[in-house]
C-alpha cells in the first residue's frame, strides 16, 4: 500500500508549467482572474474575455479547470510563466523601435541592444578640486608627504622645541 488516497499522480509546479505552456495569453489571463472570482462568467469579465470563449475553450478540451486548480496551489509558477511570455512581447516591441520613423527612438533602442549584449561603454570620470580647479599635482603631494614624514621623524612636529 502506497498511502495514496487517489490514483492521480501528485500535482506539482511542473504540471502547472506544462499546462500553462499549452494556453494562450488570453486563456492565462482568465485562469489568473478565476483565482479571484467565484464564477467563470465573473472571471471572464475581469479578464476581458467573452464568456462564450470560456465555454468554447472548455468544449474543445482546453484544460482551464485543471490550470485553475493547479494555480491555486502555486501562483508563483503562473507569475513566472506570465513574465516569460511578457518578456517575449516586450522584446518584440523594443525590437520594433529599431524601425521607428523617429531617429532618436532608433538610436535609443539601438543603444539598449548594444549595451545588453556588449555592456556599457567605459565612462571617463574626471575628479577635480574646488570650483573645478585641478587637485594638488602629484609632485606637490609627494613633497608635502615627505615634509610631514620628516617632521614626524624629528619628533618635534613643530620644530619649535
Amino acid at each position: 500500500m502506497t498511502g495514496e488516497v487517489d490514483s492521480k499522480p501528485t500535482e506539482t509546479w511542473q504540471d502547472l508549467e506544462e499546462l500553462l505552456a499549452q494556453l494562450t495569453v488570453e486563456q492565462i489571463r482568465f485562469v489568473v482572474a478565476r483565482q479571484e472570482h467565484n464564477t467563470d462568467k465573473a472571471a471572464a469579465k475581469a479578464a476581458g474575455v467573452p464568456a462564450g470563449s470560456i465555454k468554447n475553450w472548455k468544449h474543445r478540451g482546453v484544460p482551464l479547470d485543471e490550470a485553475v486548480k493547479l494555480m491555486a496551489m502555486d501562483g508563483v509558477v503562473a507569475a513566472l510563466h506570465i513574465r516569460r511570455k511578457g518578456l517575449a512581447k516586450a522584446m518584440a516591441i523594443k525590437y520594433g523601435g529599431l524601425d521607428s520613423k523617429k531617429e532618436h527612438i532608433q538610436q535609443s533602442v539601438a543603444t539598449e541592444f548594444i549595451e545588453w549584449e556588449l555592456g556599457k561603454a567605459k565612462q571617463r570620470q574626471e575628479i577635480t578640486g574646488a570650483e573645478g580647479k585641478a587637485l594638488l599635482p602629484v609632485t606637490e603631494l609627494v613633497a608635502a608627504l615627505k615634509e610631514a614624514d620628516r617632521l614626524l621623524s624629528d619628533g618635534s612636529g613643530s620644530g619649535d622645541g
